[in-house]
């Protein structure tokens, strides 16, 4: 029994040495300098195994960094994308605010500057000795070059050419470099508003024939339409599925400015029998009532039965709410002068403006009165007669330039290059009988429905642009307004920026 425990013990001793003498060889036992041994030359094996060994985890490394970035970057961009869109988005929101302000403090700046040229025109243009001894002048013909040295770099050289076209030289323009702006540009527009037929003028039925406002404006609205270029207007279906006459157009526009609710009799110039409730202005999905007062701006006769966007289109250039019930002449359109041609001429001239000779006679002539009359104002009615029985007397050297081109303008030119001068319209004096009429009869004169008075009602546009801004303000300046007893003279109407 000592035996056996005796050879078990030897023989697990002997498998306890074998696996040291295995675990030394596996596990390169150290040397004297505790390194380890080094392969034998030739042995390809070891060297084989060292690269394997070193080779693997270099290559796992790099595809662990390369995918930890593309995942940085995955994330990152649309951060990245995101934060510079709204960078530059509110970049360009503050130079646009930026912009606007400065546009808004242009378009009142140049209101303020505008007072200057209405004063002007009041302490000087429109007094008496000034038109006596250098004519009738309007701050419209100088306000674009006046307001342009100050509302753009190089607008003084605008001043130096029209200053050139009435002989004036020698204008220094440094000076006036200094006024201008530097950032942003403004524009001025003047316009005389007495050069418009006034639409309140239906609700005045003072007076009887060629002295009631109503009946003059009612004719001078008829002649607006009556060209034969708007006959398609009024031959076509319009768009509520109705077909509307001259006539019916101007009748409703009355009927709705007026102060009765009777129909208007356009035949015989008086209120009717009919109630203005056959109109349909109930039937719309918001009713409303004809007005039958003043209105408030031109943009109303849209509101009214008849007058679609086509027929606005032609009357509201012409039509105003401001001022008196004449035309103007020295601010009236070619339209405006040719109504009044025709209103004024004598029985002996008449046929001149009467069909197709009103498109062939009296337009030329009232183009070309517009076209003088550009630089040089009436004086006085009488003035404007000369003129108009003979415009060859009145010649301005100026059209000479742009001749070739004036005929589509209405008077065409000869083949020297010189403009053709249209023949003249004889105009009845104030007063003037028929020969062979009634005693009571006066004959139509032009001062029934024209004058040449300095301006009192203005209207100003400003147009302002500062880098992508742009804004336009409109405004009315009436002269004779007073609004109180301290500000003196002088009030804005209307004004509306955009």
């Amino acid at each position: 029994m000592e035996q056996e425990i005796e050879r078990a013990q030897e023989s697990e001793a002997e498998v306890i040495g074998d696996e040291l003498a295995r675990a030394d060889v596996a596990g390169a036992p150290a040397g004297c300098d505790g390194e380890r041994e080094a392969p034998a030359e030739g042995d390809a094996s070891g060297e084989h195994e060292d690269e394997v060994e070193e080779a693997a985890p270099s290559r796992a490394e790099r595809g662990v960094a390369l995918l930890m970035v593309i995942a940085c970057l995955a994330v990152l961009m649309p951060i990245t994308a995101s934060f510079s869109y709204t960078t530059r988005v509110d970049w360009q929101a503050a130079i646009n605010l930026r912009d606007e302000v400065t546009a808004r403090s242009l378009e009142r700046g140049a209101m303020r500057l505008s007072l200057l040229m209405f004063e002007l025109q009041r302490t000087v243009f429109s007094q008496k000795q000034f038109r006596e001894n250098l004519g009738a002048m309007d701050i419209t013909q100088v306000a674009p070059y006046l307001m342009s040295v100050f509302g753009s770099e190089d607008g003084a050289e605008g001043l130096v050419g029209m200053a050139a076209l009435v002989g004036v030289d020698g204008i220094n323009t440094e000076a006036f470099q200094q006024l201008a702006l530097t950032t942003g540009t403004f524009e001025v527009r003047l316009e005389a508003e007495s050069g418009k037929i006034n639409v309140n003028c239906l609700a005045q039925t003072q007076g009887d024939g060629k002295n009631n406002p109503q009946q003059r404006t009612i004719e001078m609205l008829d002649s607006l339409l009556l060209p034969s270029l708007y006959d398609p207007l009024f031959e076509e279906e319009s768009s509520d599925g109705q077909y509307y006459s001259r006539y019916g157009v101007v009748k409703r526009i009355v009927d709705y400015i007026d102060d009765d609710r009777r129909v208007f009799d356009i035949v015989r110039m008086v209120p009717g029998s009919g109630a203005e409730s056959s109109y349909h202005y109930r039937d719309f999905v918001d009713p409303f009532e004809a007005r039958d007062a003043r209105l408030d701006s031109v943009a109303e006769l849209t509101m009214i039965e008849s007058v679609n966007d086509d027929i606005m289109n032609i009357l509201r250039p012409e039509l105003t709410v401001y001022g008196g019930c004449k035309v103007n002449l020295n601010f009236a359109s070619a339209q405006q002068v040719a109504i009044a041609l025709r209103y004024g001429a004598t029985p002996e001239d008449k046929w001149k403006t009467e069909g197709e000779n009103f498109t062939l006679m009296t337009v030329p002539l009232a183009n070309y009165i517009v076209s003088v009359r550009d630089l040089t104002l009436f004086d006085d009615i009488k003035a404007f007669r000369e003129f108009a029985e003979k415009p060859d007397q009145f010649f301005n050297p100026l059209l000479s330039l742009g001749a070739g081109d004036q005929g589509a303008e209405g008077f065409g030119a000869t083949e020297l290059g010189m403009p053709r001068v249209p023949e003249g319209i004889r105009l009845n004096e104030k007063g003037a009988k028929p020969e062979d009429g009634d005693e009571d009869e006066v004959l139509g004169a032009i001062e029934d429905i024209a004058t040449v008075e300095p301006e009192r009602v203005y209207r100003l546009e400003v147009i302002t642009e500062v880098g992508m801004v742009k804004k336009r303000l409109s405004a009315v300046y009436d002269m004779q307004a007073t609004r109180t007893q301290s500000t003196g003279k002088g009030a804005w109407l209307y004004f509306r920026e955009d």
